[in-house]
């Protein structure tokens, strides 16, 4: 129990930007990440991690300071990993996993990726009613090379989510259905990471709006706003396709494969099992709109019909 409470404390997630003060009025910006006895550890804006005494924070800071440690002991994941490229935490009632890929002590592209997971029953005629999670089995089970975890659904379905522990630049994870009650409808079990949108439009001023402008963009314009961001489609047999942010998008694509580019940023790489029969990817926009709306990148079996998928896996590099 001692190990599990400091491989918890040790990789739990980042909360949100807060304000931070020294004894000696410095002052600095950052997300509490963990705390011991005599430091706590901050993530800068520009990705980096810093470890401060304790005492060397005001008495706000160091109030702070526990608050957010015992915040985060009561959100601690199930499990947690670390080696020398990424650190990830299980989740089971929030995400099933986020990943954080790492370059020494920075966060490539100061960025957690959240796999979520959806189940769902089908009941006729297409109506779609989620399932949520009742409770974890027990304990995570750490193999040789892989940690495994095992949910009881609502409805009395138990879900298998197994994730590679390997020392590689890459994090893979599949899952199944383990158990299904008699009776029940058709169900669909997939996982997904979902992707902010960077621009959305504006009625008043007719023009885009987002992360990437305050003031707007004008349709016109967006190519070159655009220039860089992009999504390849690997189609597997056939030729990659490119999908630019600022074209019209009226259906998502499924695919062995997706990579997403940005300027300024490393590549988003997420793959799907190399044997198609084992799992497939599939990428939505939101409403059917540019990617640069928002858009998820979904993790499932090839057949509906099936509730077992992966591995999938998911590199930045």
């Amino acid at each position: 129990m001692v190990l599990f409470f400091v491989l918890c404390l040790q990789c739990l997630r980042a909360q949100s930007v807060q304000n931070w003060s020294s004894q000696n009025g410095h002052s600095f910006k950052g997300t509490f990440i963990r705390m011991d006895v005599q430091s706590v550890t901050l993530r800068g804006e520009d990705g980096n991690e810093i470890t401060v005494p304790l005492a060397a924070l005001d008495a706000k800071s160091q109030d702070l300071a526990k608050k957010e440690q015992q915040l985060a002991i009561k959100n601690a994941p199930a499990f947690s990993h670390k080696n020398r490229y990424l650190r990830f935490s299980i989740y089971p009632k929030t995400t099933w996993l986020e990943v954080e890929f790492l370059e020494g002590p920075k966060v490539v592209n100061n960025e957690t990726y959240k796999v979520s997971m959806t189940f769902a029953e089908i009941r006729p005629p297409n109506k779609w009613k989620s399932i949520k999670i009742k409770e974890m089995m027990g304990v995570p089970e750490k193999g040789r090379n892989d940690v495994t975890m095992r949910l009881l659904m609502e409805n009395g379905v138990k879900v298998k989510f197994t994730v590679d522990v390997n020392d590689k630049a890459e994090v893979s994870y599949e899952f199944e259905a383990e158990e299904i009650p008699d009776g029940l409808p058709k169900l669909d079990l997939r996982t997904g990471i979902r992707f902010p949108k960077l621009l959305a439009y504006d009625m008043d001023t007719q023009s885009y709006k987002g992360t990437l402008s305050s003031t707007g963009v004008k349709f016109e314009n967006l190519p070159n706003v655009l220039a860089g961001y992009e999504i390849v489609v690997d189609n597997r047999d056939s030729k990659n396709k490119k999908v630019p942010y600022y074209e019209k998008q009226t259906r998502g694509y499924g695919a062995g494969g997706f990579t997403v580019k940005a300027p300024g940023k490393k590549d988003f790489i997420f793959e799907a099992p190399k044997n198609s029969e084992d799992g497939s990817l599939y990428i939505w926009f939101y409403s059917g709109k540019e990617p640069f709306q928002g858009y998820s990148i979904r993790a499932g079996a090839a057949k509906k019909d099936n509730l077992a998928a992966g591995p999938f896996t998911i590199s930045v590099r």
